[in-house]
């Protein structure tokens, strides 16, 4: 191939092969799609659809559109073009490892499929084939849409179907219209994919049937995203949206403002208790704490001087009763003249205990009294 240099394969698809190269004089990457050997002459269609689909392309000059620089021929005789690298991945792969996307990840990217979308039907290009697998994310985040292999230019008398009978499209994406014979294709079909493709990314399920909203499946939905994809997916493409900016004006709408949840959704809320109303005018003073005064603890008796008082309490007594009681003076009977002198009676020794009382013993100091605890009273 002249002008270019092939690295790799990056995928191939039911429009060819997809290569990715270097731009020899302009030393820039991109990408190379290569019709296969043959297919032009199994089906000449294939080489009239891989031809439009460089010429649609080139027309589309936006930046959420893959680019295309260069058409031609290779020196084998098929057929190529060469068109923006992006070098990141796309939805249906971040589907395939995350299972499903944020819902402000999967609002961004349908807001810049609608973009692109907008400005192909402002062309007459209806792309027939959008898709997860077909919407490539690089890695600065920017959205391209990619993949006009099955694109046409919108005219009266084109259906979606081939000379053969079978759809365009990818079968979960396609439009009811387009499945039916002699049916015109319109951008309302485009529409109707990407309705798909915003379940699918919201709750990494495809809606198929009698399909469940998708904030029923998932609580951090907004439910606003449920009207959309009910809208955009009406089997009566009137009551479809019309245009790819009266959807993005619908997304725009969950942007901008808040949801508010209708009355009927409204939780009811817990009525607290009535509080008791305050006089304002004349507040009530804070009630001040009470301040006992310090009283002393009694003073306890010092166990010395209940000892110095039973010492002085038992010599008292012992005085007293050690005290000699003073004797009655006997009267010397009258002297008579005897022939004999009369021996005089001996006196009383000093140490003789008085009169009246018995033996008692000789005095002695008395013994000291116990010291008293805190706990016992003292002595007598």
């Amino acid at each position: 191939m002249p002008g270019y240099t092939i690295e790799k394969l990056l995928g191939r698809g039911g429009m060819g092969a997809v290569y990715r190269g270097v731009q020899t004089n302009l030393d820039r990457p991109v990408a190379i799609k290569i019709l296969p050997p043959g297919v032009e002459k199994e089906d000449p269609t294939f080489a009239e659809r891989f031809k439009s689909e460089a010429r649609l392309m080139a027309k589309l000059n936006h930046p959420a559109v893959v680019a295309v620089y260069d058409f031609g021929t290779t020196l084998g005789g098929q057929l190529y073009f060469a068109m923006e690298y992006v070098d990141g991945s796309d939805v249906s792969q971040q589907l395939r490892e995350q299972g499903r996307l944020p819902p402000e990840h999967a609002l961004a990217i349908t807001a810049h499929v609608l973009d692109a979308l907008g400005a192909a039907h402002r062309l007459g290009i209806v792309h027939r084939d959008i898709k997860p697998a077909n919407i490539l994310i690089n890695r600065e985040g920017a959205v391209k849409v990619a993949d006009f292999g099955l694109a046409k230019v919108d005219d009266p008398g084109s259906h979606g179907l081939t000379k053969t009978g079978y759809a365009m499209g990818t079968p979960d994406f396609v439009s009811p219209e387009a499945l039916m014979l002699g049916s015109q294709v319109d951008g309302r079909a485009d529409l109707y994919a990407v309705g798909v493709m915003l379940y699918q990314m919201l709750t990494g399920n495809i809606p198929r049937g009698a399909f469940k909203p998708a904030s029923v499946l998932r609580s951090t939905i907004d439910p606003r995203f449920d009207g959309i994809i009910t809208k955009a997916m009406q089997h009566e493409r009137e009551e479809r949206y019309q245009s790819a900016e009266e959807m993005r004006l619908a997304l725009d709408v969950i942007v901008t403002t808040h949801y508010v949840a209708p009355e009927a959704e409204r939780p009811v809320a817990a009525v607290p208790p009535p509080k008791a109303e305050v006089m304002r005018s004349a507040p009530q003073p804070r009630p001040q704490p009470v301040r006992q005064q310090y009283q002393p603890p009694p003073k306890k008796k010092s166990s010395f001087g209940l000892l110095v008082g039973a010492v002085a309490v038992i010599a008292a007594g012992a005085f007293f009763v050690m005290k000699p009681k003073p004797t009655a003076a006997k009267s010397n009977p009258p002297v008579t003249e005897v022939s004999k002198p009369v021996a005089t009676p001996p006196k009383p020794a000093a140490s003789s205990a008085p009169s009246g009382g018995g033996s008692q013993p000789p005095t002695q100091s008395p013994p000291p009294a116990p010291v008293a605890s805190r706990s016992s009273p003292p002595a007598p």
